[in-house]
């Protein structure tokens, strides 16, 4: 069974600043085949989220970033569909390994 994984553009900044390309999915279906650990060095941070019922997401922000994140979840067998929408998602955590962190709008 395939599973939903989003790419969009954020919403996350009040203050003009541009917004980033997103790509998430289900943080039980990416932490599988990609480990929390290895978000780090591979991309430089994480994005976590969550819907409506509850439901956390993981992935990372920037284009070329997106582009890595589903091409490594593809090679480790990961079987998922793109929507390119966004899922009206409500960020919780924004972490990267230089130590900016994104909060989300209150």
């Amino acid at each position: 069974m395939k599973v939903e994984f989003f790419e969009y553009s954020s919403d996350w900044y009040i203050d003009g600043r541009s917004e980033r390309m997103v790509c998430q999915g289900p943080r039980a279906v990416v932490e599988r085949f990609i480990p929390r650990r290895e978000f780090a060095p591979l991309f430089g941070g994480f994005c976590q989220s969550d819907d409506r019922n509850g439901v956390e997401y993981l992935g990372v922000w920037g284009h070329r970033k997106c582009q890595r994140f589903r091409r490594i979840l593809r090679e480790r067998g990961a079987d998922f569909t793109l929507q390119r929408k966004n899922p009206g998602l409500s960020l919780r955590i924004a972490s990267s390994e230089r130590g900016h962190v994104a909060y989300p709008r209150r």
